[in-house]
């Protein structure tokens, strides 16, 4: 069941630029909070007129709604949002049968900060091209600091594919006890967070991934975590199938327009070019 607290119908945060959180995102977020029985398209014309940032890249306007509330999509869609990330989830028990991968799995241990750090960037860098992820100077800075974090808790959290002693894949968990600030979003209890999967480049495909899925399950399910949730990006043609396939379903659907206000031509996410004379 839901939980929904106290807050306001419209509103706006600014980013530090000293932190991980801009990875994820814009430096200016202007939020639409969406609730059962809202006037979404009436909300929506009152947002307009509250927008700032026109034509700023660093600006962006968001609105998370029940993927299954279908009905508020096109109106999304009149007022220019994309459908840009799902939060999905795993109930206890739904997994496909293993798949054979050829990859040893692994805990991540402190020796592995470096990898784990190359990992999760190849990640970063490949999510951008779907409109919220943007690489920061700083982004690889940041995740180490997290992901030392992570590979430090008293419990696994990190784990490994290895191919021929070789690291080829990564993923990390937040167990119950830290993944508390995605409480509104989970449908059963205790739930779990999946922070991050990914392979390399050219193992893409190979099975590694899958099988990195199936261990964190494994342990998940054991441990008695009835949700596990995550983030993935829609457009991504990877990510969706790969979900799915492996037992996520989606819950909330993240429709965002970037930059938050754009003029009627648009502005283009290309830097400016000398004119050719």
């Amino acid at each position: 069941m839901l939980r929904w607290g106290v807050t306001e119908t419209f509103s706006y945060r600014e980013t530090d630029p000293d932190s991980l959180l801009l990875t994820w995102g814009a430096r200016r977020t202007h939020s639409l909070l969406w609730q059962p029985g809202c006037d979404l398209p009436a909300l929506l014309d009152e947002w307009e007129t509250r927008l700032t940032g026109l034509d700023d890249l660093e600006t962006v306007a968001i609105v998370t709604v029940p993927s299954h509330e279908t009905a508020d999509a096109l109106p999304l869609v009149h007022h220019g949002f994309a459908p840009l990330t799902v939060i999905a989830e795993r109930l206890a028990g739904r997994s496909p049968a293993a798949r054979p991968s050829g990859v040893d799995i692994r805990p991540a241990t402190s020796a592995d900060l470096d990898v784990a750090v190359e990992l999760n960037m190849h990640t970063v860098r490949y999510d951008t091209a779907f409109g919220l992820v943007t690489e920061r100077p700083n982004t690889a800075e940041h995740l180490r600091t997290a992901l030392a974090e992570v590979i430090d808790r008293d419990h696994e959290a990190m784990w490994l594919a290895v191919l021929d002693d070789t690291p080829v894949g990564m993923i990390y968990v937040d167990m119950p006890q830290d993944a508390g600030w995605m409480e509104r979003f989970a449908t059963a209890r205790p739930f779990a967070y999946l922070g991050h999967l990914g392979v390399r480049p050219d193992v893409r495909g190979s099975g590694a991934g899958s099988a990195l899925a199936a261990h964190a399950h494994s342990v998940l399910d054991e441990a008695g975590v009835a949700s596990t949730l995550l983030h993935h990006a829609l457009p991504n043609p990877r990510s969706t199938p790969f979900w799915y396939s492996n037992g996520y379903r989606p819950r909330w659907t993240v429709w965002a327009r970037r930059p938050a206000l754009r003029s009627s031509s648009g502005v283009s996410s290309q830097p400016d070019r000398p004119s050719e004379t």
